[in-house]
């Protein structure tokens, strides 16, 4: 049976703060037990005022240690009262908490198996090390290597040597990544753990990676963890369900790619032609594919250039355009920015706090739904490796799609919460054609009352009469028959009940690709703010709305 677990990263002296959060995370998840993969203390030099009185009252137990929780060995010195208490108590510093040490294994209550390095690497070989010093040896790692077998979590201070190799995901720290260890590396190698914890300035997920094996290959997950408090609300906490001692997954998920350990002497299998990607972005308000598709009839087809892969595409982290200061929150999944040039303002709907106009994007790059559950399945590969991609593509958009669907309930969940009289609704739209670059909803807050009296959806038909185009399709048939190739769905919601609506897009006449934002400016009276290009703001501003979203949101969002 699966059981729930979470992680966090510094800690750096905020003890009773943090332990105040887990035990309130902890009393609506039931956690099995929690990790802290960085330092729980801060440094000597930069101690906190009251650190000393809250290490006193740790090990006095008059800090509430909600669940049974190990706490690594970071690039900080531990306090001396604390290496006596561990000392004294064998690992043990109060009830419910332990630390992991220099190097080590243990098992969990639960049966999960736990294998950790802590402190920062050494060259040296001549010092010699206590038990509880921050330091190791490469000798430490390497050791573990040796004697342990594979393992659910592996615990580091430190990154292993290499592990951005072939990967897609992007680290967006201020600071440089941290230096790789590359006994660090060899041991992730051996014991082949299903996640790897470390510690850093910014958080940094890896795409899931394959350990060579025969039959079912296990699967990595690296994930970094920023310190909590941090400014700029990088993510220090991750929960998640694992079951202990279970098989690897018969098929590779979507996005996996070959270990970044391997021997570089050839192209790694999958790394370029993985199923999928992890890229974290963020896109423009607007159509960020204009200038490629605008078209001149005069021009043939082939003089144009090709469509933006990932390096290029604005809504994919991997591109040298990314705007990641845009970013509101981060699922698994997908994720949810702020607009550029956004239509509506504070000052539309000033209870909010933000704008209001957003978009969900998915991280991977494609165009439309069915293009996910189709992504490389059709390489001329053995029957059963060709099946098997078929079925990872169909789990990844079940997911992709599950997922949108979840922030789009949050977003309402907060519309209904946040919004006085007259209350909120939204109106969320999505071009899906196979021409285009990088499939996401627009999510506009609008009042409820256009909604219930059906102006939205008059809006959206008279404009597509002016325009000459073809009829919504609204019956649930009609529906899915129009979705089944290019598209404009419009999912109109407020608290009374949801309408979708869509509109065939066959190329049988020419689509304004701004047409839905321009029926929302209409009707919104916001005409001057058709162009998302008319309503460029400046990076400074952006990042506050940006954060004035992350606030508004924090109570909903379920990736925190």
């Amino acid at each position: 049976m699966p059981h729930k677990i979470v992680v966090t990263g510094d800690v750096n002296g905020r003890i009773d703060e943090v332990f105040g959060k887990i035990k309130t995370l902890h009393a609506k998840q039931g956690f099995a037990f929690a990790i802290i993969a960085g330092d729980l203390f801060s440094s000597p030099e930069a101690e906190l005022a009251d650190q000393g009185a809250q290490v006193t009252k740790l090990i006095s137990g008059e800090i509430e240690v909600p669940l049974p929780t190990y706490f690594s060995l970071g690039t900080h010195a531990l306090p001396s009262n604390v290496v006596e208490k561990l000392e004294k108590d064998d690992g043990e510093l109060c009830s419910n908490l332990y630390v992991l040490g220099r190097k080590g294994s243990l098992k969990t209550a639960d049966g999960f198996r736990v294998v950790a390095v802590g402190g920062k690497h050494s060259s040296s070989e001549d010092a010699s090390i206590r038990p509880y010093d921050a330091v190791y040896k490469d000798a430490d790692a390497k050791s573990l290597a040796e004697s342990q077998s594979d393992a659910e979590l592996l615990i580091t201070n430190d990154w292993p040597a290499a592990i951005r190799d072939g990967a897609k995901a992007f680290y967006n720290g201020t600071e440089d990544p941290p230096q790789g260890i590359q006994s660090i590396a060899e041991l992730c190698a051996a014991v082949k753990p299903r996640y790897h914890f470390s510690a850093s300035s910014a958080f940094y997920e890896r795409d899931p990676f394959f350990h060579p094996d025969e039959g079912p290959k296990p699967i990595t997950r690296f994930i970094s963890l920023a310190p909590f408090g941090n400014p700029e609300k990088s993510k220090w906490i991750y929960a998640f369900s694992l079951e202990p001692s279970s098989e690897p997954p018969s098929t590779l998920p979507a996005g996996t790619t070959a270990s970044p350990f391997l021997p570089k002497k050839r192209k790694l299998d999958s790394q370029q032609d993985s199923f999928n990607s992890f890229r974290y972005a963020n896109g423009h308000g607007g159509d960020h594919r204009q200038q490629n598709y605008r078209g001149n009839k005069r021009h043939k087809q082939q003089q144009r250039a090709p469509p933006p892969g990932p390096e290029d595409c604005f809504f994919c982290l991997a591109s040298k355009n990314v705007e990641d200061h845009m970013i509101g929150s981060l699922g698994d999944e997908s994720y949810v920015a702020i607009a550029k040039g956004p239509l509506s303002t504070r000052s539309t709907y000033p209870e909010l706090g933000f704008p209001g106009h957003l978009i969900i994007i998915p991280h991977v790059h494609q165009s439309t739904f069915a293009a996910i559950e189709t992504a490389d399945t059709k390489d001329p590969t053995p029957h059963g490796e060709r099946e098997a991609a078929k079925a990872a593509a169909k789990e990844s958009r079940t997911k992709v799609e599950s997922e949108m669907s979840r922030y789009r309930s949050a977003l309402h969940q907060l519309l209904t919460t946040k919004s006085t009289e007259p209350k909120l609704g939204a109106v969320t739209w999505c071009i899906s054609r196979a021409a285009n670059i990088h499939l996401h909803y627009q999510f506009l807050p609008v009042p409820a009352t256009t909604i219930t009296r059906g102006l939205v959806q008059a809006a959206f038909n008279v404009e597509a009469e002016n325009n000459n185009y073809p009829k919504f399709a609204k019956s649930p048939s009609d529906i899915a028959e129009a979705e089944r190739g290019d598209h404009l769905k419009v999912m109109v919601w407020s608290e009374v009940g949801e309408k979708t609506m869509v509109l065939p897009v066959d190329g049988s006449f020419r689509f304004d690709l701004q047409y839905p934002r321009k029926v929302m400016a209409k009707l919104l009276g916001l005409e001057g703010r058709m162009d998302w290009r008319a309503c460029a703001q400046s990076k400074e501003e952006e990042t506050a709305d940006a954060e004035a979203f992350k606030e508004a949101f924090k109570d909903f969002d379920f990736t925190m």
